[in-house]
């Protein structure tokens, strides 16, 4: 019991410093989201912000990245794309995200009409594990 006792406290004193050192690390962010607002309707008329998730098959990883490349190289040269990246988890090989900004809804619709976005729409349903997931902010 005592033992017990000894470890409720110290996960207490670390949980107390965990929350210590988060408001220090976030000092003044409550405060810059309070002067910009945090999603201004404005904000969200213009730029266009999409994740989206894959999951691939086992042993398709590479083939995946190399349809992802020619995806990727393609669209940054786009003239309203304003960042475009993809990343594969470092934890599931198998997992990747595609982050990527637009300048408005024009620009995010010529992307997904681009002669590119179709070939890399073809290319990667044997290749999924799942649906691809897309969120847009």
């Amino acid at each position: 019991m005592k033992k017990f006792s000894v470890i409720l406290m110290i996960m207490t004193m670390m949980s107390a410093m965990s929350c210590e050192n988060s408001k220090k690390n976030n000092a003044g962010v409550a405060d810059k989201a309070a002067a910009e607002e945090v999603a201004p309707v404005a904000a969200a008329k213009s730029k266009v912000v999409v994740v989206a998730r894959a999951a691939i098959k086992e042993g398709q990883e590479a083939a995946f990245i190399d349809v992802a490349k020619v995806l990727v190289e393609a669209t940054r040269k786009e003239p309203g794309c304003l960042f475009y990246a993809l990343y594969q988890s470092p934890l599931d090989p198998r997992s990747f995200i595609f982050y990527e900004e637009y300048k408005d809804d024009a620009s995010f619709a010529a992307h997904s009409g681009s002669g590119h976005f179709k070939i890399f729409a073809d290319a990667i349903p044997d290749l999924l594990a799942g649906e691809l997931i897309v969120d847009r902010f």
